[in-house]
């Protein structure tokens, strides 16, 4: 599996987050593709843009969300450090 993904920063204010990723299995290859993720409680909420989302099986999603999740949680903790506030930054899923 190989999984490259950016934040979108122009897009991306907290809690909504724009993602660009490439994700590529044995099953499934994205070379570009798109996904917004809304932090909210108790679990995160990731929609895909139609092209993938048509693509996706169960397992191939599972594992591209849990990716999407760190490349959040790594913007989130890279910028806050830029902030005077520490607020709760951890992404809480259930």
């Amino acid at each position: 599996m190989v999984f490259e993904g950016k934040v979108i920063k122009e897009e991306s204010f907290d809690p909504f987050f724009k993602i660009e990723f490439s994700f590529i299995t044995d099953s499934l290859s994205i070379k570009r593709g798109y996904a917004t993720v809304k932090r909210q409680t108790p679990k995160p909420f990731i929609t895909f843009d139609p092209k993938t989302e048509e693509r996706l099986n169960d397992i191939d999603r599972e594992r591209l969300e849990f990716e999407l999740l760190n490349q959040v949680i790594d913007y989130i903790l890279k910028n806050c450090a830029n902030r005077s506030w520490r607020g709760n930054v951890i992404l809480r899923t259930a």
